[in-house]
């Protein structure tokens, strides 16, 4: 199992890198952190459509982490 971490700093600005990242890695879970998006912000359906499963918890711009498994 591969696991790996992340300080996205803003995850809305930096989607399309992680999108990349994770489609030439061989990670199993990413834990983000700072993704500085209120959960309603966060592009669940784009990692899902990856396969993954999102679990994210964000209440302002300023923070916010994630897993993805």
């Amino acid at each position: 199992m591969r696991l790996a971490t992340w300080n996205v700093n803003s995850i809305r600005a930096r989607i399309d890198r992680l999108e990349a990242w994770l489609e030439r890695s061989d990670v199993d879970v990413l834990a983000l952190q700072e993704s500085k998006a209120k959960d309603e912000q966060f592009p669940y359906e784009r990692l899902q459509a990856m396969g993954f499963e999102v679990a994210h918890r964000g209440y302002n711009q300023w923070n916010g982490v994630a897993i993805l498994s």
